[in-house]
């Protein structure tokens, strides 16, 4: 395994959605002009026998196995071509072992989908695993986007008033500034709860809320934006920040502001996650319904 400061690591087994993840991660590696690891994982599961003693990979030799990964180097080198890039082939089971390789990471990156899940509109469990746990931020590369934050790209964050919306908003901030990227900075609310982005499923009983409550509830949102807007111009003056607040479900709302965006950043888990859940309901759905690269940032303490 390698073991380098700074460096990116991507999931890579010959798929479109991989190729899409490993465009992107090349791209941003070239952006940071840090080292690039093409992890490619052969799955214990998968490559074990079947009944009839043959396996879904056909033959699997080492040779084979370590030219899907060879391959994507040399993909990677082709738009990188200034940046160091490694290889890694391991056996075993994919999310786990591209956990472990966020440790020693700055940022993982997958596509949505591998060679063994099916379902376009669907996330892959390796995606959602690897976003759920890894301890570095995950960006999960979704459609045909590999294009970055830029200019002409603005990065969209969704806020609310937690820890790990604190970690999302920094991590936006110093990404929007380093790519001269419009910051978004999003938060939606529900009118019956007098709360925003709570991660929770929630029910509205009465289909005509109190006026009061919806005031109330954008106040709420207005006042978590404006703050986090203040936060990100504190840390980087200059920097281009603009605030949406929609009513409507969180997911909902932040999806929505994704369009044209180069990137979205969600938080693990908002105020009402339970501990079990590192990926909360909102940031899972955003995984599902953003129509650009999903960042997730894990608050580590």
């Amino acid at each position: 395994m390698l073991s380098q400061s700074g460096r990116i690591v991507v999931g890579y087994d010959g798929s479109e959605s991989a190729g899409t993840a490993l465009d992107w991660a090349a791209a941003e590696a070239q952006r940071r002009r840090a080292p690039l690891t093409v992890m490619h994982v052969l799955d214990y599961v998968e490559a074990a026998p079947g009944p009839l003693g043959v396996t879904p990979w056909g033959d699997l030799s080492e040779e084979l196995i370590s030219q899907v990964a060879a391959e994507g180097a040399a993909r990677a080198r082709k738009s990188a071509h200034s940046i160091e890039v490694g290889v890694v082939v391991e056996r075993g089971q994919v999310a786990r072992t591209l956990i472990e390789a966020a440790h020693d990471a700055d940022l993982v990156v997958v596509g949505t989908r591998s060679h063994g899940e099916l379902g376009a509109a669907m996330l892959g469990s390796v995606s959602l695993a690897v976003s759920s746990h890894a301890t570095c931020p995950t960006v999960v590369v979704r459609g045909d986007s590999s294009l970055l934050p830029g200019p002409s790209r603005p990065l969209v964050v969704g806020v609310d008033d937690s820890p790990g919306a604190d970690v999302a908003l920094r991590f936006a901030a110093d990404l929007a500034a380093q790519t001269g990227a419009r910051l978004i900075v999003v938060s939606g609310y529900q009118p019956a709860l007098l709360q925003v982005w709570t991660g929770m499923t929630t029910t509205t009983v009465d289909p005509q809320p109190d006026p009061g409550y919806v005031a109330d509830s954008r106040c709420v949102a207005e006042k978590v934006v404006a703050i986090a807007t203040q936060t990100a111009r504190n840390t980087h003056p200059g920097l281009e920040v603009t605030e949406q607040v929609r009513q409507g479900p969180a997911a909902a709302v932040i999806a929505a502001a994704t369009y044209r965006a180069g990137l979205a950043v969600v938080g693990s888990r908002g105020r009402g996650g339970f501990s079990g859940l590192l990926v909360g309901s909102v940031s899972h759905r955003v995984l599902h319904t953003a129509l650009c690269p999903v960042a997730v940032v894990r608050q580590t303490s």
